[in-house]
């Protein structure tokens, strides 16, 4: 479980597209309309996103969307020791910021 979130309630948003529609905006124009949903229909305080160290286009994404990344690390449960994707990071966006 990523730090922070352990025995939390917690929203996560995320994306996959196809090689062919990646760099084109899809994933930022669909996530922001989502959160904008999340924070002003449904009301939520914060949502989440995470993704391997390695995905740098997610997480353009994610800086994108002005969402702020913590300091740790975690490792993803569902992954072996040993696996290269296991290692993850997590990014956060409050209700107060303008998505």
């Amino acid at each position: 479980m990523a730090p922070g979130l352990e025995g939390r309630r917690f929203v996560e948003i995320g994306w996959r597209l196809d090689k062919p529609f990646w760099g084109k905006g899809y994933a930022c124009e669909a996530a922001r309309r989502i959160l904008d949903f999340a924070f002003t229909e449904v009301g939520l305080e914060e949502v989440v996103a995470f993704t391997t160290i390695s995905n740098y286009r997610s997480e353009s994404v994610m800086k994108k969307l002005g969402m702020i990344r913590d300091e740790k690390t975690f490792f993803h449960p569902a992954l072996t020791e040993d696996h290269p994707l296991k290692e993850h990071i997590l990014y956060r966006i409050q209700r107060s910021h303008d998505v």
